[in-house]
C-alpha cells in the first residue's frame, strides 16, 4: 500500500508516549550520524488496521522544514515506512511525530523523537576496508574488465575419502595474478570460473538456489542462475553503500546486508589525545524485502561504543572500530553479527533492535567454561541446527598467533559457553585475515584458512582427521570457501500406462526407471542421472543424485518401453540434503505439455505413454511392428516389447502401442 501524503504542519510536542505499543523504530531517539537519505521505519505490535494514514506523521527538519513523502506498509502488515520525497540536509535535527496508528494489538500507537543527520557524506571504498585486514595483500591495478578465462587450479595434497561436492570460492591474487570467482569439485577439477580485475568475494550458493557474489565494480551483489546468467542484484538502501563481506538471502525472500559508515568524529572528547578530526567507521545492518524496502536497520552508532574496539588505536585519524564481517539469521529469527575489530559476536533482537547478548571481546557476557582464549579477530559466525555456533577464529592476538575452527555450545540463559569441538592444525596455521568454517551435512567441517599462505582449504572429520586438503598455488589465497554437498533426493510417484491395473490401482510389476535432472534453459543439458525401482504397490521410487548442485531442474523420466516424459514447465527446485516429492500421477499438468494419459477415473490416475520401444521419442508403426514380431514369436521374459509387464509379448502389448501410434504420441519438451 503506497499513499502519497502531505504532512501536517504541526508538532505533537509533549505527546504522551507509550513505548510498548511500537516495538521498533529507526532512527532511534537521539540518533547521530543518520544518513540524509534515511527512511523512517515503525514496526507495531499487531497488524495495522488504521486507514487514515495521511494525518498521522509529521517529519520536520530544522533546516529543511516539513517533509512530504510516501507511506509503505510492508508485506507483514506490521511495518510502516515513511519515504521522504527529498533528502534531509546535512547536520540538521529532524523531529518525528507519530500519532494514533491503530493496530490489531492496541487501539493506537504514538511516538515522538528527534535525530541528527550526518555532517557530510564520505566516499566509501569497500575494498580499502577489506584489504586493510591483510597488510600483506598486494593490490593489483588492472583495467576493469571481466572474462571467463580458465581459473587457477586447486590442487589436493590430501584426499582421504573427501565429501563429494563443489567448492565455491575466489582467489586472492598476488602481484602477477588476476582474481577469479570459481567452482571446483573436491578433486580440484574446475567447473566454472569468472575473471575480474580485483577480488569479487563471498561467492556461494544461496538456499533459494541462486549463486551470489559481490561485484566490486558495481558495488552490489550479483545473482546467477544455474547457467551462470546474472538475473538479480542485491544492495543496501537508505543511501548506504553495500559492503562486500556478506549477503544472506532468507527463506521469505528478504535479504541481509551490511554497510560501512565513515563519519567525522571529534575523538578528543572521547579519549585523551584523540584526533578532533578523526574519521570513524560505523557498521550498518539491514534487512531488505524483495521490493527493495529497508524493513529493518541496525546501526552500531546506537548500540556500540567506539572504545569497544580491541587493538585499534583510539588516537589515529582513521578508526574502524567494529569491522563487521558476517551476518547470520539465528534459529529463533534474531540476527547474529561478527565484529572483527571488537573480537565480538553480537545477538540482535530482530523485533526491537536491542542487543540480546555479547559474546567475547571487552563486553563479553559469557563464562567460557573450558576455553580461556575466547576468539580473536574472528570471521564467519554460523548457527548450527543443534543450537551450537561455529566460528573461524583467526586468532590474530592469541599468543602465539594461530587460527582454528571452533564450535561452542551456548547456554543463553545462564550465559555459559562450552567449547565442544575445535580443529587446530599441526603445525599451526595462521590465517590472520578472511577465512570461514562451514559444518557440512555429514558432520565434517570445511575450513578456509583465509590469508594463510597454504593450505587454502581443509575438510576435517569430527574426530579431526583430514579428509581433504586442497590449495591454490603458493601466493594465492581466498576470502571464504563454501562447500556444496551434492546429495539431491527425489521421491517420484509414477504410473506406467501398460503396467497399470485400474482394478487394483497397482502396477503389474515393480520396474526400474531412469530419471534425469536437466537445466531449465536450452539446450536443457543433463546435469545428473539416477535410477530407481518404481514400487508396484505404492507407485513410488526414490532417486539419489550425487552430481547436481542446488538449483532448479526439469525432471525427465525414461522407462524401458515408455515415452520419455518431462516434468511441468519451469522445473523444480532441488536443495542439497532435502527431498523433492513429485507426483506425476494426479494431474496431467505435472508433465510438460500435459504429456500423460489418464488410466483411471476413481481415483484419477495419469500415466506415461507406453510403446516407445525403440526410444526414438515417437510411438509409431516401427514400434508396433517390433512388438508384433515378438508377439508372433511368443517372446517372453524381461524384454522391451513387453509393454504390459506380464513377461509375455502378445496382442495386448501390440494394441497399446497401436492405439498410441494412431494418436501420433511423441515426447513433448520445452
Amino acid at each position: 500500500m503506497k499513499i502519497t501524503i502531505l504532512l501536517l504542519a504541526f508538532l505533537f510536542a509533549g505527546y504522551n508516549i507509550t513505548q510498548a505499543k511500537i516495538l521498533y523504530s529507526d532512527p532511534v531517539n537521539n540518533a547521530q550520524y543518520v544518513s540524509i537519505e534515511n527512511n523512517i521505519i515503525f514496526t507495531f505490535d499487531g497488524n495495522i488496521t488504521g486507514t487514515d494514514l495521511n494525518s498521522l506523521i509529521t517529519v520536520t527538519g530544522s533546516k529543511s522544514g516539513i517533509h512530504t513523502g510516501d507511506i509503505i506498509i510492508t508485506r507483514d502488515n506490521r511495518t510502516m515506512i515513511f519515504k521522504p520525497h527529498q533528502p534531509f540536509q546535512f547536520n540538521e535535527t529532524v523531529t518525528v511525530n507519530l500519532a494514533n496508528v491503530r493496530t490489531s494489538g492496541t487501539p493506537d500507537n504514538s511516538r515522538s523523537f528527534t535525530f541528527q543527520t550526518q555532517k557530510m557524506k564520505l566516499e566509501v571504498d569497500v575494498m580499502k576496508y577489506f584489504n586493510d585486514e591483510d597488510p600483506n595483500y598486494n593490490r593489483l591495478e588492472v583495467k576493469d574488465s571481466y572474462s571467463s578465462l580458465p581459473a587457477p587450479l586447486l590442487t589436493p595434497s590430501i584426499s582421504n575419502n573427501p565429501t563429494n561436492g563443489l567448492i565455491y570460492t575466489n582467489n586472492f591474487p598476488n602481484f602477477f595474478n588476476p582474481s577469479h570467482i570459481l567452482i571446483a569439485d573436491e578433486e580440484g577439477n574446475p567447473v566454472f570460473g569468472l575473471q575480474s580485475p580485483q577480488p569479487n568475494v563471498d561467492f556461494k550458493r544461496q538456499p533459494n538456489g541462486l549463486m551470489t557474489y559481490f561485484d566490486r565494480l558495481n558495488k552490489k551483489f550479483r545473482a546467477m542462475d544455474n547457467n551462470y546468467n546474472i538475473i538479480d542484484s542485491f544492495y543496501t538502501g537508505n543511501g548506504y553503500i553495500t559492503d562486500l563481506h556478506e549477503l544472506q538471502v532468507l527463506s521469505n525472500g528478504n535479504y541481509l546486508l551490511m554497510s560501512y559508515d565513515p563519519q567525522p568524529v571529534d575523538m578528543s572528547v572521547i579519549v585523551p589525545g584523540g584526533n578532533p578530526n578523526a574519521i570513524v567507521t560505523g557498521l550498518i545492518i539491514q534487512e531488505i524485502d524483495p521490493a527493495r524496502n529497508v524493513v529493518f536497520q541496525w546501526r552500531s552508532w546506537d548500540h556500540f561504543q567506539i572504545t569497544d574496539a580491541i587493538n585499534i588505536s583510539m588516537t589515529d585519524s582513521l578508526i574502524d572500530y567494529a569491522h563487521g564481517n558476517a551476518i547470520e539469521k539465528d534459529n529463533d529469527g534474531n540476527i547474529l553479527i561478527s565484529s572483527r575489530h571488537m573480537s565480538e559476536i553480537t545477538k540482535i533482537n530482530r523485533t526491537t533492535g536491542a542487543i540480546i547478548w555479547r559474546f567475547s571481546g571487552k563486553n563479553n557476557q559469557f563464562n567460557f567454561t573450558n576455553d580461556t582464549l575466547m576468539v580473536s579477530y574472528q570471521h564467519d559466525i554460523r548457527r548450527l541446527a543443534n543450537g551450537n555456533i561455529t566460528i573461524f577464529d583467526n586468532g590474530n592476538y592469541h599468543s602465539p598467533s594461530f587460527s582454528r575452527a571452533v564450535e561452542y555450545q551456548l547456554d543463553e540463559v545462564n550465559k555459559t559457553a562450552t567449547l565442544v569441538w575445535q580443529y587446530r592444525n599441526t603445525p599451526d596455521i595462521s590465517g590472520t585475515a578472511r577465512g570461514s568454517a562451514q559444518r557440512l551435512s555429514n558432520g565434517n567441517t570445511f575450513i578456509c584458512w583465509g590469508a594463510a599462505p597454504t593450505p587454502t582449504f581443509t575438510e576435517v572429520t569430527p574426530q579431526g582427521t583430514i579428509a581433504l586438503e586442497i590449495s591454490f598455488e603458493l601466493g594465492l589465497g581466498a576470502y571464504r570457501g563454501y562447500f556444496e554437498v551434492l546429495n539431491q533426493n527425489l521421491n517420484l510417484k509414477l504410473a506406467l500406462e501398460g503396467f497399470y491395473n485400474s482394478t487394483t490401482n497397482t502396477l503389474s510389476q515393480s520396474d526400474t526407471v531412469t530419471a534425469y535432472l536437466r537445466k531449465t534453459t536450452s539446450p536443457f543439458n543433463i546435469v545428473d542421472t539416477a535410477k530407481a525401482v518404481i514400487n508396484s504397490s505404492t507407485l513410488q521410487g526414490n532417486f539419489s543424485f550425487k552430481n547436481a548442485p542446488t538449483g532448479t531442474y526439469y525432471i525427465t523420466v525414461k522407462h524401458r518401453n515408455s515415452l520419455e516424459t518431462w516434468s511441468k514447465s519451469g522445473g523444480e527446485l532441488f536443495s542439497n540434503g532435502f527431498t523433492v516429492n513429485y507426483d506425476m500421477t494426479n494431474l496431467s499438468s505435472k508433465a510438460f505439455g500435459n504429456n500423460l494419459t489418464q488410466v483411471d477415473a476413481s481415483p484419477v490416475v495419469f500415466a506415461t505413454y507406453s510403446g516407445d520401444v525403440n526410444k526414438d521419442s515417437f510411438i509409431d508403426l516401427t514400434d508396433v511392428v517390433y512388438i508384433y514380431n515378438d508377439a508372433v514369436n511368443f517372446a517372453t521374459g524381461y524384454i522391451i516389447s513387453d509393454v504390459t509387464g506380464d513377461n509375455i509379448t502378445d496382442l495386448a502389448d501390440v494394441l497399446i502401442a497401436f492405439n498410441n501410434s494412431g494418436k501420433f504420441v511423441s515426447v513433448v519438451k520445452p
